[in-house]
């Protein structure tokens, strides 16, 4: 589990997945102004993703029609290696934050996929969207009618000895979650 630095911004380590999502809000948490914000903003770490997403479902059964909307953060397991088609998932390293569009357990509303790119532009932050398999723990919440509207970093070799993420794509998730919890 030993993290390393590799060249330029990249490391790796095993289980970024989702070690890098919880330290993108910790960051964003520690920038965040309560003063900008608009309206009740909820940070949530859920557990047991991969088996049910047994805490996002405890989440999302305690919070029910309260939330407006959810934004999973989670990994985007990329096809950027050089090995894989690059005919879908591909979200390059090094390139900013993904926002999924699609994935196995739900459809972004275009609308609000939209005005999520509106918030990173505002804010120079740069921001890819992409399509993958797997899955999100905001999916949990579609029973409730919540949109989900998941962001993450691209990632390779998830669930590998030897996850690769490149720390730019971290700082600027940071900075997207922290944009999105007080401007939107």
């Amino acid at each position: 589990k030993e993290y390393v630095r590799l060249a330029g911004a990249r490391a790796t380590a095993r289980s970024f997945d989702d070690r890098v999502g919880s330290a993108a809000q910790v960051m964003a948490l520690r920038r965040l102004d309560p003063g900008k914000l608009r309206h009740t903003v909820i940070f949530l770490w859920s557990v047991r993703e991969e088996i049910g997403l047994e805490g996002a479902r405890a989440a999302a059964r305690a919070m029910g029609l309260s939330a407006a909307r959810v934004h999973a953060i989670d990994t985007f397991v990329s096809a950027d290696s050089p090995l894989e088609l690059q005919n879908f998932a591909v979200a390059p390293l090094g390139k900013g934050p993904v926002a999924r569009a699609l994935d196995n357990s739900s459809v972004t509303p275009p609308a609000l996929l939209d005005s999520l790119l509106v918030v990173a532009r505002s804010r120079g932050i740069p921001l890819q969207v992409g399509t993958t398999n797997g899955g999100n723990d905001g999916s949990a919440f579609a029973e409730f009618g919540v949109p989900d509207v998941p962001i993450g970093w691209p990632l390779r070799y998830s669930h590998s000895p030897v996850e690769l993420a490149d720390l730019r794509d971290v700082a600027h998730l940071a900075e997207l979650v922290q944009a999105v919890a007080e401007r939107w």
